[in-house]
């Protein structure tokens, strides 16, 4: 197991656990997160705060990360997200309420590193498949 992959697993568990305090030591302080359906933004504290919206509308948020390539100062990961979304979960067209419902979706997670900490962090997943998850998409019409 490479450094940099070390650092991605860290993430990922002080993620798992709701321990914020793993992001100081993980992630540069300026460091820039793009994640789909927002603007990228800057900083740890921007990148807490996301989180933390996160665990707040699934609180029982797992990663599991599946595999890890590690080459120079990149680590690409493949994982899953599941969750139960019971709590309120923050987007940009205002609060979503607890569906109650069980989410599992996969994602892709590009972090670059240089001196030890993550300094880019990128996001993607397909927000179709978790908004349908969470019932918040039409049923599909049978023609």
């Amino acid at each position: 197991m490479g450094t940099h992959r070390s650092l991605v697993e860290k993430h990922y568990q002080g993620m798992n656990s709701g321990d914020w305090d793993h992001i100081d030591g993980v992630f540069h302080p300026d460091v820039e997160t793009s994640m789909p359906g927002g603007e990228p933004t800057r900083g740890t504290a921007a990148f807490r705060a996301t989180g933390q919206v996160f665990k707040r509308a699934f609180p029982d948020m797992k990663l599991e990360l599946f595999r890890a390539v590690e080459s120079d100062n990149l680590v690409i990961a493949e994982g899953r997200m599941t969750g139960t979304h019971s709590g309120p979960l923050a987007s940009p067209q205002g609060e979503i309420p607890p569906t109650g419902r069980k989410i599992s979706f996969d994602f892709a997670d590009a972090f670059e590193i240089q001196d030890g900490k993550v300094v880019k962090h990128r996001v993607y997943f397909d927000q179709m498949v978790l908004l349908g998850q969470l019932g918040l998409l039409p049923e599909p019409q049978s023609v």
